[in-house]
């Protein structure tokens, strides 16, 4: 396979070109160091130098892994996992603890369904208590549909939860960015979630995996330019469908 063409369809072709793209550049890769960070004042995460993709997950691994999330993975997530899965080593970084103090910092970057699951649990738990920041915070968050906003704090976060559970789940992918479980399904959007400031942030995984690594795959801007007018005018045809979308899509 000649590595600077594209494959044109989420397959095992684009994951073993993604894999060795993103492999070569992790070899290369400049790392920041803590010391970079807190001379340019600003926190943040990223790749470590020489990280590497692990073995993908076996039939038996993914469905161990989606009977304790009570959940089905869509088929081109679940093609993900059996051939990439995750990273071998965590983002590294620094944040501020204050508005003087900053201290060195690690985070997931692929989610390992295997052995970062306390990680998965806490950025389930983002969604629920960003969306309950905003409606507390903002009276005209709470959706008319949903009847009179509950009075108390207690009784707010309650019925938050329980329209969450209700919803079509959400599988993590990295930081913010959450694929739509259901329906069972390719093509399914991934969304960026940060409280109630939700978007369509691509209108699949193809789309999302090239837009959201363009760097680290050394995509010529022409390119880059391309995949995003593919990304705006597929997700502009589909919005009244991602409008639709039981409870994530009064946020869009």
């Amino acid at each position: 396979m000649d590595e600077k063409i594209i494959p044109p369809q989420f397959d095992e072709s684009f994951l073993r070109w993604f894999q060795v793209r993103t492999e070569e550049a992790w070899q290369n890769y400049p790392m920041r160091t803590f010391e970079e960070y807190v001379a340019g004042g600003i926190g943040g995460r990223d790749w470590q130098h020489g990280t590497r993709w692990l073995n993908g997950l076996s039939e038996q691994e993914i469905a161990s892994i989606e009977q304790h999330y009570q959940m089905r993975f869509p088929p081109d997530y679940r093609l993900f996992l059996q051939l990439l899965h995750s990273v071998d080593r965590p983002l590294m970084g620094a944040r501020y603890t204050d508005s003087t103090t900053m201290i060195p910092v690690t985070a997931p970057s692929f989610y390992n369904w295997q052995t970062e699951r306390s990680a998965i649990e806490q950025a389930y738990e983002e969604v629920i208590e960003g969306i309950l920041f905003d409606v507390q915070h903002n009276d005209n968050i709470w959706p008319a549909k949903r009847g009179k906003k509950p009075a108390t704090e207690e009784a707010q976060e309650a019925r938050i939860r329980e329209l969450v559970a209700a919803a079509p789940r959400l599988i993590p992918i990295i930081g913010h960015r959450f694929l739509l479980a259901e329906p069972h399904q390719n093509e399914n959007p991934v969304f960026s979630i940060h409280q109630t400031d939700m978007i369509i942030y691509a209108p699949n995984l193809y789309l999302f995996f090239l837009q959201e690594f363009a760097y680290l795959l050394n995509l010529p801007q022409e390119t880059r330019t391309a995949i995003v007018g593919q990304k705006n005018a597929i997700t502009n045809k589909r919005y009244a469908h991602y409008e639709k979308i039981p409870f994530w899509g009064q946020f869009l």
